[in-house]
Order: structure tokens, then sequence, then C-alpha cells
């Protein structure tokens, strides 16, 4: 995996970083704790993954048809963030902007749904045609029978975890399969083995990352000794 370490340190743009990850590898629980670490620090701007808590489609449906359009809804909300993200930019600089995933997701979510070649052809053309605002993608990564753990034990309701395939193995490794193949065409890739980490170890190297790529130091981050994965915080 191509990684470029460009410093901005001393540069009044903003810069965009986006978290990414399979579904169930913790990134959205590490997303929402560096939030609330950091909501009281105007230099950071948090943006989620999408604006509608209860998508209309279930993601990752074996249905092709569905798959397709709950893929596409997931683009429009992309897209609509983005925009966000670019008013913001606008109106200020200097920021840290973090993503609760990357853009590219849902490139390899539709890859991974088998969709029609016609429908992926539409999602690709779409996404080609947008000026995504993200500049560092920090991967968290962990072997699939950790993820499998934690989709497990993170509370998602059976049905849900049903509709949505997140207990599908096959279905997961093929994720992770072209996350590799996508990410590998991107420089300025960071990635983290969070297997055996807790959410905070995971924010305190995303700290170190931000502090290397910007002018913004958090001062002495805390080495934890914990090396056994705590699962119930994932």
């Amino acid at each position: 995996m191509s990684k470029t370490f460009y410093r901005n340190k001393g540069s009044k743009d903003n810069i965009v970083i986006s978290l990414a990850g399979v579904h169930g590898v913790g990134k959205t629980t590490v997303f929402n704790l560096l939030k609330k670490i950091l909501k009281e620090n105007n230099k950071f701007k948090f943006f989620p993954e999408r604006y509608v808590k209860k998508p209309p489609f279930p993601f990752g449906s074996s249905d092709k048809q569905i798959g397709f359009r709950s893929e596409l809804h997931f683009l429009q909300q992309l897209i609509r963030r983005n925009q966000n993200i670019m008013n913001f930019d606008n109106n200020y600089n200097g920021r840290i902007i973090i993503l609760d995933r990357t853009p590219l997701c849902v490139l390899i979510y539709s890859k991974s749904l088998n969709l029609k070649e016609k429908d992926f052809t539409l999602i690709l053309d779409t996404y080609s045609s947008i000026k995504w605002k993200e500049n560092y993608i920090i991967n968290l990564t962990a072997k699939p029978d950790v993820i499998l753990k934690r989709i497990v034990q993170r509370g998602s309701l059976d049905k849900i975890r049903r509709e949505w395939n997140e207990d599908d193995n096959n279905y997961l490794l093929k994720i992770l399969t072209y996350y590799k193949q996508f990410l590998s065409t991107k420089t300025n890739v960071f990635p983290i083995d969070t297997n055996a980490l807790t959410p905070k170890e995971v924010v305190d190297k995303i700290k170190i990352i931000i502090t290397d790529l910007s002018d913004y130091s958090f001062g002495k981050i805390e080495q934890s000794s914990t090396t056994q994965m705590n699962l119930d915080k994932f």
C-alpha cells in the first residue's frame, strides 16, 4: 500500500481525513469517541457517513436490485456530505475535518454485492463525476474473525444483521479483498491494525497521525499497556 507523508504544517488549507474500514471493524465507534474527546475544540469538524439514520433499503442485501438501490442511496448521502464539506471549506480555514467513511467505500461495497454491470457503471460514473474533498485515509483493519466477534458484540439486532449480511463471512472476506484492491491505488493511506487495540488506543494512534500531518499537537499522548482486545468496547 502506497503511503506519502505530506506535512501541512503552517498551511491555512483545511485537511480532510477519512476513517475507512469494513463494517464491524469499529470505525464508527472510533469516530464517535474522537468526536466526543474533541467536541469543544473548534480546530476540528466532524461529518457523519450519512444523514438518514434509517436507510430506506438494507445495506448489503443479497438481492441485486435492493443492493443497487441501497448503494445509490448511500452515494447520494455521500454527495450531500461532500457539498456540506465544500461549504465548510469555503468559510473556514486551518481546520482538520474528520469523516466517518471514505467516499471510495461506495465502489468497494458495490463491487462486493456483484451488481449488474450496468448498475455498477452508473454508480461508478456518478462517483467519478464528483470532486471529492479528501486528503488522507486512515484505514482501520482487523482479522475477519475479530471483526465478526465485534459485529455480534456491538448489539446489532439479528434481523438487521441478516438483512445487511453483516454476519456473512464470505461477504466480509470479499469486502476486505476489495478494500485492499481499491486502497492500493490511493496515496496518503495510513493503516492501523486494531486487532489488539481498544478504541482509546486506536484514537491515540490517530492523534499521532494527525500531528504528523498538521500543525496541531495533542501534547503528550498516553500509551496504554493494554494488549488484550476489549471487544465489548467496539
